[in-house]
């Protein structure tokens, strides 16, 4: 488990099961905010529960200087970019938000480069953009609609998502604390914006305010919200785990193997299929793995 690979793909194979049960839910009816404000209180309980059932002698690891940060880099990944997300997607097209969603792998990479000073080389550079063309064909079919304000809101959420990244690798890096408390954080640290957000919804435009102003309440598709709760448990543990023994360049970069596996989940399970243009994608984003591991990135 030392193995950045292992975690990286762990941390990506669980991203995508998250990925396909939100797509069943939402395929039955879940409603965006409803299902992400359960599946955030069901994910707090259960890493609670790992935390005080296998980690409780850790706990005091929190208790240092750096907590205050390590809060607001949850906060940042988990409320901010959820919001902005959420909203983005509401005021956008299927197509553009999941292309965008992926354009973290540059804002990531980008920050690292800039605040972690991990190396910034030709090949690098290369390999991100091949990632993002294989993203773009895989998604896309290469023919992204008109612009939308929702694709700013998302590419606003992927920037939160990689400061709260690249925060806690520079933390983790640092400082001796267990990556799994950091997991412990992230819910907790992030439902008080996801509430704010709700608060204030009235102001938001009409799209936006709809999608925030729903009940709750309604659990008649809870078996998904338990579901969706236990994959993002575990993509957060892989994730941070990641981002304790290799650089947050690296995990953005191999990451951009969701797509892919939710991809073939979807032919697998949904009997859906892809073009030509798609599994070309594919290819592209494989090589583009296999290249990251060649030029070594998690040790950048």
């Amino acid at each position: 488990m030392d193995s950045p690979f292992i975690n990286v793909f762990l941390f990506s194979f669980f991203w995508a099961v998250q990925i396909f049960v939100s797509k069943l839910a939402f395929i039955k009816g879940a409603e965006v905010i409803p299902f992400t404000v359960q599946s955030g209180l069901v994910a707090s309980v259960m890493i609670t529960l790992y935390i005080f059932t296998f980690k409780r002698n850790k706990l005091k690891e929190l208790l240092g200087p750096f907590l205050a940060l390590l809060i607001f880099a949850s906060a940042v990944h988990n409320g901010l970019g959820g919001v902005f997300s959420n909203a983005g997607i509401s005021l956008t097209t299927a197509i553009n938000a999941a292309f965008l969603i992926q354009f973290s792998t540059v804002t990531t990479t980008l920050l690292a480069w800039i605040l972690l000073k991990e190396k910034m080389t030709t090949s690098k550079i290369i390999t991100i953009l091949t990632i993002m063309i294989g993203t773009l064909f895989l998604i896309t079919k290469g023919k992204l609609t008109e612009p939308h304000v929702g694709d700013l809101l998302i590419l606003l959420g992927c920037l939160s998502w990689s400061t709260g990244n690249v925060l806690v690798r520079k933390i983790l890096k640092n400082h001796k604390i267990d990556s799994d408390l950091v997991s412990f954080l992230r819910p907790i640290s992030g439902l008080p914006i996801l509430f704010g957000a709700i608060w204030i919804s009235p102001i938001f435009p009409t799209a936006t305010k709809i999608l925030f102003q729903k009940n709750l309440l309604d659990i008649h598709l809870f078996i998904y919200v338990f579901f969706n709760s236990l994959f993002a448990v575990l993509l957060w543990i892989f994730l941070n785990r990641t981002l304790k023994i290799a650089s947050a360049s690296y995990m953005t970069m191999m990451s951009s193997l969701t797509p892919v596996l939710v991809a073939l989940m979807a032919i697998v399970f949904l009997k859906e299929s892809l073009e030509p243009i798609q599994w070309f994608g594919v290819f592209l984003i494989i090589i583009s793995g296999f290249t990251t591991q060649i030029l070594k990135i998690e040790k950048h």
